[in-house]
């Protein structure tokens, strides 16, 4: 597993796969805000958008 943040983009990726490559599916939350990325029906990472947002903090 590796964590990742994109400051310039604002979001937050938490991959749990090894290599990711392209995501057979990707599933948006309710709320718009979380990206889940599916390989062969298996969860692969998490995209949280707008992630500065969602802690209330600005990321330095």
């Amino acid at each position: 597993m590796w964590i990742e943040y994109d400051k310039q983009n604002d979001i937050l990726y938490l991959n749990f796969a090894t290599e990711i490559g392209d995501a057979d599916e990707e599933v948006l939350s309710e709320d718009g805000d979380v990206v889940f990325r599916l390989k062969e029906g298996r969860l692969v990472s998490i995209m949280v958008l707008n992630f500065s947002e969602k802690i209330g903090a600005a990321i330095l």
